[in-house]
């Protein structure tokens, strides 16, 4: 017959043990004097009681330790998530800080005060790449119509091909189906802007003599009843004179990064011409080109 039967009885005998051991050494040290025998067994237990008084006090700090972690662990993450919160909060109002920049560089087109205009998103592009098409959450609702040009304080950006109730679909002067009569803003010699489906444009019809160079700023001539006269478009560049040919070959560089529209101006209704006297272009910004 075995001494313990099961664990948790030799468990029980440990406790009991322990307790009298604990229990016999408080009453012997409370006494003053302590006879031979007393003396012999507080030698004896005093190493014993020693290494229980520490286990417990092991085990009463770790306890601590472990609560006092369970505590900073919930600090943690309580204050990652405040900083979460913070983090999104700040590019949340960074983003709107962005937006409210663009939006005053757009107030910035210097007509205005003549020209009825309304402020739009664009909400969508052209995905497969095929069409130079862009998507704004302004329709026939906000008055948007057919043919209205489309701008940004930097210039030129297209006009409107469609139109639902809440939203148009916007022809972007890059795309091969645009076609905009123009002119030098120096010089004053014509031309024609072509979409070409690529970051510069087709520049047709500048004639061979045209007085022009590199760099030059090319605006919309008003002509066509689609494009008020003045809206900048771009520069020309990579201007090149062959002997026999009528008319210059040029690339146009434009000033609007269409491919990275966010807001823009529709400028609504029957325009006048913008510009009267000295046919200022909508951007007055130095060719950076």
């Amino acid at each position: 017959m075995k001494l313990f039967r099961r664990p948790r009885d030799f468990v029980l005998v440990i406790v009991l043990v322990v307790v009298s051991v604990i229990l016999l050494m408080s009453n012997l040290r409370a006494k003053k004097s302590l006879n031979l025998v007393e003396r012999s067994v507080v030698s004896i237990l005093v190493p014993f009681q020693d290494v229980v008084d520490w286990s417990v006090l092991q085990v009463t700090t770790t306890w601590d330790d472990y609560v006092a972690l369970l505590d900073t662990r919930q600090e943690n993450k309580r204050l990652l998530m405040a900083l979460d919160m913070l983090e999104f909060e700040k590019h949340a109002l960074e983003e709107k800080l962005k937006s409210y920049d663009r939006l005053e560089k757009l107030l910035t087109f210097p007509d205005l005060v003549k020209v009825p205009f309304e402020v739009a998103r664009v909400i969508g592009r052209d995905t497969a790449n095929r069409m130079k098409v862009v998507t704004l959450n302004k329709g026939s609702l906000h008055g948007i119509e057919i043919d209205m040009p489309v701008v940004t304080h930097r210039g030129l950006v297209g006009r409107v091909m469609k139109v639902t109730y809440v939203a148009c679909k916007v022809l972007l002067v890059t795309d091969v189906r645009s076609a905009i009569d123009a002119i030098a803003q120096d010089s004053r010699d014509g031309l024609i802007v072509a979409g070409a489906n690529a970051p510069l444009l087709e520049i047709k019809y500048l004639d061979v003599n045209a007085d022009v160079k590199d760099g030059a700023g090319i605006i919309s001539s008003g002509l066509g009843g689609v494009f008020p006269k003045g809206l900048f478009i771009g520069y020309l560049k990579n201007i090149v004179k062959k002997e026999g040919d009528l008319f210059l070959n040029a690339k146009l560089s434009l000033a609007v990064d269409v491919n990275r529209l966010e807001e823009v101006l529709i400028l609504k209704g029957s325009l006048p011409d913008l510009h009267e006297e000295g046919d200022e272009p909508l951007d007055k910004e130095e060719n950076t080109e």
